[in-house]
């Protein structure tokens, strides 16, 4: 992949979620605007990006890429979460301990990630980038909110899952792509259509949320740089040897990576959104996203290297 093209699209993302700071800053979204934002995307645009990225031939090559890559995502979430465990049991907060854990474990996948991958790789990119997607949302709402929410009915948990649109967007997605089915061209240009809003929405709706994120030099402390180097250095590399030992390469590998490798700055606050708890927990977490500016240059670099072979 060439570094340059990378560093332009991180730079454009950076320049959405500037404007999405001064949208919000000049008073054009409420509070109440940017959580019904938030909702359009999580329930209509990314499923139709979803959706959309299936239609392709089948190939029996990307269908063993896509078990690859779920089995490397699997044991990549259960080395997460136990590194976290280990690492964070000391921090006396439970609360910070609790947001040291999520920020550490989960990237900006949806928010961040897809539109990232959509941009570098295209359809072909969002088809694998999906996969991750799903196997992120299985893990972000039993584990992740698991600890924000200790009592949480089980089953109320388990029914949000269920009726998660990105989940049964990838299902619908898999019958498109195994039964080889070609998509009417009214619906595959209304797919196209909300599709293309992806990128710029989403990069609005994080701007828009950061805005109300208050820093402190307090929250500079050994765990949070912990936290920082798990999620934006250890981690990613823990995925790239993952993908590497499985035979996965080339976009694939890219798109899993890359999904793996986003900061989670403000995903803790659209995830403290979407479950109902104070997002002002999350402010120490907001230099996640910063880190991550230099980090997916640098992964990618990683991932060039011979020895990878991707």
């Amino acid at each position: 992949m060439n570094i340059s093209i990378l560093l332009t699209q991180i730079g454009i993302i950076a320049a959405l979620i500037i404007t999405g700071i001064a949208i919000k800053r000049e008073g054009f979204l409420s509070g109440f605007n940017v959580s019904n934002l938030t909702n359009i995307l999580l329930y209509v645009v990314s499923p139709c990006l979803i959706i959309n990225s299936f239609e392709m031939p089948f190939s029996t090559k990307y269908l063993n890429e896509l078990l690859m890559i779920v089995i490397a995502l699997v044991v990549f979430y259960v080395i997460e979460i136990t590194v976290t465990d280990v690492l964070f049991h000391r921090v006396t907060s439970p609360k910070t301990q609790r947001v040291l854990k999520f920020a550490s474990i989960y990237s900006n996948a949806g928010f961040m990630g897809l539109p990232l991958v959509q941009a570098l790789f295209g359809s072909k990119g969002v088809f694998f980038a999906s996969v991750s997607l799903a196997i992120y949302n299985i893990f972000n709402w039993t584990h992740g909110i698991s600890l924000f929410q200790k009592q949480a009915n089980r089953r109320d948990t388990l029914m949000k899952l269920v009726k998660n649109p990105n989940l049964w967007a990838v299902v619908v997605g898999l019958m498109i792509f195994i039964g080889n089915l070609t998509l009417p061209q009214p619906v595959n240009e209304f797919l196209k259509d909300i599709s293309a809003i992806n990128t710029p929405l989403a990069m609005f709706v994080v701007g828009a949320s950061l805005i109300e994120v208050r820093f402190s030099k307090q929250t500079l402390n050994a765990s949070l740089w912990l936290s920082l180097a798990l999620r934006n250095l250890f981690f990613p590399v823990v995925m790239i040897i993952l993908l590497k030992l499985l035979g996965v390469t080339g976009i694939g590998a890219l798109a899993t990576i890359l999904m793996a490798a986003c900061p989670t700055a403000s995903l803790i606050v659209l995830f403290f959104r979407s479950v109902q708890v104070g997002h002002r927990a999350g402010n120490s977490i907001v230099w996640h996203f910063d880190a991550g500016l230099f980090d997916h240059p640098a992964v990618n670099l990683c991932t060039d290297l011979n020895h990878f072979a991707f």
